[in-house]
């Protein structure tokens, strides 16, 4: 027991003040950094558009105007709970922003909030729509009413977060307060976490939850040190407003008050003592917080309503295994560290496995830790209590996420953020054991330090850029054209016009001719003018077709719902982008080879797809069914066939040609040609097909595109294996005798030249014309 009471004078005096002047110094830079990312954040970020912000706002308007805490029911409409699940949550945040509002003018509130239907929400793989809300002009700067009160509760929020970074610093001195750098390591693990920072600079209550909490570790740490019951007054305060803040706030209730009376205990062997410093910790948090849960027990049947929140949200049928929610690791790792807006802005995937090698070398860190506790429990036993307050916090509270995500979707890393400054600490203790480890992994302190300043000044310069980098690309709004005259010279024309609404003036692909796999992204470019001014906010839907079969399609609103049509000025050419994804398996295999035929069309979306779609109009002002075109080429490498060719043409080989089975009435003659490109094409070849009889009179003909235009030769690539079917229609029932097929290809533009061919002896063949001798019964 002497060792415990004595254990920290000799730790504190290993650092000269120096030493501590400089360990602050770092906790001043770091924070510096926070705030200048955090502000960038704040500001690149649209409003409303973070994460559940729209709803987190919701609640804060409601108390703002005078309203009570919400009850929550099934089945109520975006009208009756705008909220929607976060009406479950705890009410702290929500009333002190509340009070925040109250100095703005917010009549503009139901202006600003408007959800996007077409939203993409939380889905990583997208490549539009990742805005949930729809924008506009009120949103840029100068602020003004509601967007205002918005940016000011932003940045409220954003000094939340800095208050965990703080404390990130302070309570890894409470371990380590022989250590000048791993205290400022600790807290840039947490100020450096371009996620940590998403949400900390928006409206959502895990900002203060996180502060509430971070404040508690702090509380509980300097307890274990020296027990005063002030300290666990101020405690019991943090404690109760941590669970006043969010429901993962009762996993500090959990293990802070267990350790401090640990500690207590080991150090004064005294009933009295401990329950002295239970009741300082249990009034103020009971009579903070314990009225909430209470009611939650009285209206829910359970004391924190997360069953009822779960159901709001989508409830998750069946309910998974622990394998199913171990192998969602990579979604709750991308979503701790980075997955921006709606949590569908990714940033590079090999980011993600980079962090999570360093969270694995930190575990290992603390499995070594763990080995040598014994020494470490000698050496200093409050800080190894420190450090098992952290970890039991965090195993408490990823327990309750694994409960929350086996109720609904949401394996989400970030909901950890609360218990972030814990997680930090043991991150950059585990990462300093594995450096301290004999004698295979010892580095010197020299080197410690430099790694550490490179892994910190990394993750500070992601955690900048990122809102450059991947939030603001993904709410650009598209480039508009002045006038034709800025048109791009490879423009395919469509001349297509949608009433006397939207004109389509053409499309454009990367490069013409471009050739697609499964499972690639297909860029098509569409150019749309607007006649005059809009009052509906029109919807498109494009749609990418594969021999009659919709391969991939998306509804949306302009610029990827960036640019709503009632936004457009009259005359203004949209350059409006798009990034389809193609599925990337095929049940049905005969799709390709195929030509991938776009189709676009515009519709009130309130109206529906069928009964609110405008006409389509030619250049005439004529009523026309709509139109598609070719934008790709769909197909997959094929193995070359070691074949001979029957002819070798200038860009393909013919492998065989032969008729197929007649037509029952004898009118039509099926032929079939086995084609093998040996360059790529690129221009668009009419295949002839004409048969004579033994006089050389023509007696039947079947030009057409090749596979009837199905995969017409401007897609074809070198290596391509095309079976390609044309129909000879006979202008009478062939005569029994010899007669002759011909066919090659040509250009059906100018003079209709055709491609060269030789024979399997390399002698050029007459008019370029194969033959196929046909002796009919």
């Amino acid at each position: 027991m002497g060792e415990v009471k004595k254990s920290v004078k000799p730790l504190a005096r290993r650092v000269s003040s120096a030493g501590v002047l400089r360990s602050h110094r770092l906790l001043v830079l770091v924070l510096a950094i926070y705030l200048a990312a955090g502000v960038i954040h704040a500001t690149n970020a649209p409003l409303l558009d973070v994460s559940d912000e729209p709803r987190h706002y919701a609640y804060i308007e409601h108390l703002a105007n005078g309203g009570v805490l919400p009850i929550q029911r099934l089945n109520q409409t975006e009208v009756e709970a705008p909220w929607h699940q976060e009406g479950s949550q705890p009410p702290l945040y929500y009333a002190l922003m509340a009070l925040v509002a109250q100095p703005f003018d917010r009549s503009d509130y139901a202006v600003v909030w408007r959800f996007n239907p077409h939203a993409q929400l939380g889905r990583a793989d997208t490549t539009h729509n990742w805005n949930q809300m729809l924008h506009g002009d009120a949103e840029r700067f100068p602020w003004r009413g509601t967007m205002l009160a918005m940016m000011v509760m932003r940045l409220i929020s954003m000094v939340f977060g800095a208050i965990a970074v703080a404390c990130t610093y302070a309570i890894t001195r409470t371990v380590r307060p022989d250590s000048i750098a791993l205290p400022a390591f600790a807290a840039a693990l947490t100020a450096f976490n371009p996620m940590f920072l998403h949400i900390m600079a928006s409206v959502n209550n895990d900002t203060l939850a996180t502060a509430m909490s971070s404040l508690s570790l702090l509380l509980g740490a300097r307890l274990i040190r020296s027990a005063a019951p002030r300290t666990a007054l101020l405690l019991g305060i943090t404690l109760g407003c941590a669970a006043l803040s969010k429901a993962s706030g009762l996993a500090l209730a959990a293990s802070v008050p267990v350790a401090v009376l640990a500690a207590d205990w080991l150090r004064q062997r005294s009933l009295a003592s401990a329950a002295r410093l239970a009741l300082c910790m249990a009034i103020p948090a009971t009579a903070i917080a314990g009225w909430f849960y209470a009611r939650n027990a009285i209206l829910y049947g359970e004391i924190t309503g997360t069953q009822m929140m779960a159901a709001i949200a989508g409830p998750r049928v069946p309910s998974p295994s622990l394998a199913a929610l171990a192998s969602e690791w990579l979604s709750f790792l991308s979503a701790y560290i980075g997955m921006f807006g709606a949590v569908n802005i990714p940033m590079s995937w090999w980011m993600y496995y980079a962090y999570g090698a360093l969270c694995v070398l930190g575990c290992g860190g603390l499995v070594l830790a763990a080995a040598r506790g014994r020494q470490a429990c000698r050496r200093d036993p409050p800080g190894v209590i420190v450090l098992c307050m952290c970890a039991a916090a965090a195993a408490i509270a990823g327990i309750a996420l694994l409960r929350w995500t086996s109720m609904t979707l949401a394996s989400q890393g970030r909901l950890l953020f609360p218990i972030v400054a814990a997680l930090s600490l043991l991150l950059a203790y585990g990462l300093r054991q594995l450096g301290e480890t004999q004698p295979v992994f010892h580095i010197s302190s020299t080197l410690k330090r430099g790694l550490a300043g490179v892994l910190c000044s990394a993750l500070a310069v992601l955690t900048l850029a990122a809102p450059f980098a991947y939030v603001r690309p993904a709410y650009t709004e598209p480039q508009r054209l002045s006038s034709e005259a800025d048109l791009p010279p490879d423009l395919a024309r469509t001349e297509v016009f949608f009433e006397d609404k939207i004109r389509w003036i053409g499309y454009r692909v990367p490069a013409p001719g471009q050739r697609v796999r499964p499972g690639d992204v297909i860029d098509i470019t569409l150019y749309f003018q607007g006649l005059r001014t809009l009052d509906i906010d029109y919807s498109l839907f494009i749609k990418l077709f594969a021999r009659g079969v919709e391969l991939v399609g998306i509804d949306t609103y302009p610029g990827g719902g960036m640019y709503q049509a009632t936004r457009w000025k009259p005359g203004e050419i949209v350059v409006d982008h798009y990034r389809l994804r193609s599925p990337d398996t095929f049940t049905n295999t005969a799709l390709m080879p195929a030509a991938l035929k776009l189709d676009v069309g515009v519709y009130d979306f309130a109206r529906g797809t069928d009964e609110g779609q405008l006409r389509v109009l030619n250049g005439d002002g004529a009523l026309v069914s709509r139109p598609q075109y070719e934008a790709a080429g769909l197909n997959i490498a094929q193995p070359a066939r070691a074949q001979p060719a029957l002819y070798i043409l200038d860009q393909a080989r013919v492998l065989s040609a032969r008729p197929l089975p007649g037509a029952p009435d004898a009118s039509t003659l099926p032929f079939e040609i086995v084609w093998q490109a040996t360059a790529d094409f690129g221009a668009d070849y009419t295949v002839f097909v004409q048969m004579f009889d033994s006089a050389g009179q023509q007696v039947g003909q079947g030009d057409s595109r090749a596979m009837r235009g199905e995969f017409s030769s401007q897609w074809w690539r070198a290596g391509d294996v095309i079976t390609d079917s044309h129909t000879i229609a006979l202008t009478a029932p062939l005569a029994p005798g010899a007669h002759t097929i011909k066919y090659g290809l040509y250009r059906n533009i100018g003079a209709q030249e055709r491609m060269a061919v030789k024979d399997a002896t390399g002698q050029p063949v007459p008019d370029a014309a194969m033959t196929f001798a046909l002796e009919a019964p």
